[in-house]
């Protein structure tokens, strides 16, 4: 009987232990870069825009928000003539996105959202490290 409880406390301590490692949210499981993985936490990370370039729209502008566009926190506005732009922004912030596109008479706004978040990274990079995840905004047009 006692080594029935010493094997019970062992498996409730390891399975507490997983339950705690699991729901740490500073630490991330997710496949990373180890190229974009650093010794010290970042305090900023990229956004990643894409949008639609075409005849119609060569010059597509861009709102970016901090938290949700209600909030009307505006951070930056732009004009993008790429399809893809990064643009450097506080880590650990949500962010919302809006593209204006011309189609016709029409008037068509993109929205998207996204969290930069530094996570702790463990077990994947040789080293314990940090890594920005988050922060890919699809404000493409759809056909």
């Amino acid at each position: 009987m006692r080594n029935f409880f010493r094997i019970f406390i062992l498996v409730f301590n390891v399975f507490i232990a997983l339950f705690f490692y699991a729901c740490n949210k500073e630490t991330t499981n997710q496949p990373v870069d180890c190229s974009q993985c650093f010794a010290v936490a970042p305090d900023s990370g990229f956004l990643a825009l894409h949008v639609t370039i075409n005849q119609e729209n060569p010059r597509i502008p861009v709102t970016i928000y901090q938290g949700n566009i209600e909030d009307q926190q505006i951070k930056l506005r732009d004009t993008l003539r790429l399809a893809t732009a990064k643009i450097l922004m506080p880590a650990n912030q949500s962010y919302a996105v809006t593209a204006t596109y011309i189609r016709g008479i029409d008037t068509i706004i993109a929205v998207d959202g996204t969290k930069l978040e530094v996570k702790k990274v463990a077990g994947q990079c040789g080293k314990t490290c940090y890594a920005v995840l988050g922060g890919y905004l699809d404000l493409r047009l759809r056909k």
